[in-house]
């Protein structure tokens, strides 16, 4: 499950739920990158939700291709259409998980996703992972403006 923890400076949070790969490579790099998930890639993603022994590859298990990241060691999932690659700033335990924030130090948006200068969520489609077996998609975008605040009027 990803966050926004921060916007200045851009930090982003993960948890780890265990001990798991994600976590044990932020302890051993002190880097990860955050591959936002389309519908599109559902099925690559679900494939690498096993519990693989750590010396099992997920992207090679999966089909997945890896591209190179700019300034983190770890590789990004090439087809993404938004990565964020990050260092480690802050680990927390709590309970049985690992709060993992990471300072992002580029945020790349392939182009077709951009509309107006913005990440486009229609044409993004992400996914969510919900718990379990369970996948969300985005559904219907709602469209609001926001209500300017207007100071009172002294009559």
């Amino acid at each position: 499950m990803l966050n926004i923890a921060s916007t200045d400076p851009p930090i982003v949070q993960f948890t780890s739920i265990g001990r798991k790969d994600s976590l044990r490579n932020v302890e051993d790099t002190g880097e990860f990158v955050v591959n936002f998930s389309s519908e599109p890639l559902l099925h690559l993603i679900r494939d690498t939700a096993t519990d693989f022994p750590r010396t099992v590859s997920e992207f090679g298990t999966a089909g997945i291709e890896r591209g190179p990241s700019r300034h983190v060691r770890p590789p990004r999932v090439a087809a993404s259409p938004v990565v964020l690659e990050c260092r480690s700033h802050t680990t927390l335990r709590m309970g049985n998980s690992t709060l993992v924030f990471g300072r992002v130090f580029l945020a790349a948006v392939h182009e077709e996703y951009i509309v107006n200068g913005r990440p486009d969520a229609e044409r993004l489609r992400p996914l969510t992972k919900l718990g379990g077996d369970e996948w969300g998609t985005l559904g219907e975008i709602l469209h609001l403006n926001r209500i300017p605040y207007e100071e009172p009027q002294v009559v």
